[in-house]
């Protein structure tokens, strides 16, 4: 009776059909019915299938009752390996015939090896990727860093460059304007000795000389006094004449570009 459902279910594909066919008589739920492939798939003979039910070639409990197309469908094969197919299921109901339920195996297991191979090497590329543009973040970020230590360390040089350059002009006008001073004050002494008419106005003209050059000394003090700062962390005490000078050249080291190096 089996051999004739199958061949009127089937036909010739029932023996030649590289899928995995069987047959289960609705009566009892026994599979009557399995062709060869049914055999390879579930690593048992042909006469092992046949007599079993749904539920024992099963790993888990699914409901196949109606018509149609069921994924992921683990069976057990004979070594009690699962084995996934795709089930498709069609129920043959006819006087002749009886009530049976014709189903369709088709070895999905190397599609799902390789579905879940790909999803791990994607979850893997996705945490590399995580991995690589924190890596990028910290890289940037150590850039920048050191982009501003370069910045500052230049600005440190050119600033204690400019530094030491105003000292040594400031330097070489004490010489001269020490001398202007003493001279002033030994003109000073010898127009005391000088006549009152002839003092008025040789005193005036020593007391603008003598002011001017305690000007140009206070001025000079205040220059060595800046340049001595070479960080320009602070505003030295400056006169207001050189004030505007000070900040000038201030601005001007703070535009100047860097380089980085690396």
């Amino acid at each position: 009776m089996s051999d004739a459902i199958a061949r009127a279910v089937f036909g010739l594909m029932f023996e030649t059909s590289t899928e995995a066919l069987f047959i289960i008589d609705n009566a009892h739920g026994r599979i009557v019915s399995a062709n060869v492939r049914v055999a390879e798939l579930l690593a048992m003979d042909v006469g092992q299938v046949v007599g079993r039910t749904l539920d024992q070639i099963a790993f888990e409990a699914r409901d196949v009752s109606f018509d149609g197309r069921y994924e992921e469908v683990a069976l057990r094969r004979g070594d009690d390996y699962p084995v996934f197919v795709t089930l498709t299921v069609a129920h043959i109901r006819g006087e002749d015939l009886g009530d049976y339920t014709a189903f369709t195996a088709r070895d999905t297991t190397e599609r799902r090896l390789l579905e879940r191979e790909l999803v791990a090497k994607h979850s893997a590329l996705f945490a590399a990727h995580a991995d690589l543009e924190g890596a990028y973040a910290q890289l940037r970020a150590a850039q920048h860093e050191l982009e501003n230590r370069n910045r500052e360390i230049a600005m440190l040089a050119w600033r204690a460059a400019v530094g030491e350059l105003v000292a040594g002009i400031a330097h070489h006008l004490n010489n001269p304007l020490g001398a202007l001073l003493s001279t002033t004050r030994h003109l000073g002494e010898r127009v005391n000795d000088l006549p009152l008419e002839k003092r008025a106005e040789l005193e005036r003209l020593m007391a603008r000389i003598t002011k001017v050059a305690t000007r140009i000394e206070s001025n000079v003090n205040a220059i060595v006094k800046a340049s001595r700062s070479a960080t320009g962390a602070g505003r030295p005490e400056l006169p207001p004449e050189l004030s505007n000078v000070f900040e000038t050249l201030s601005n001007r080291l703070d535009d100047i570009p860097t380089k980085d190096p690396s």
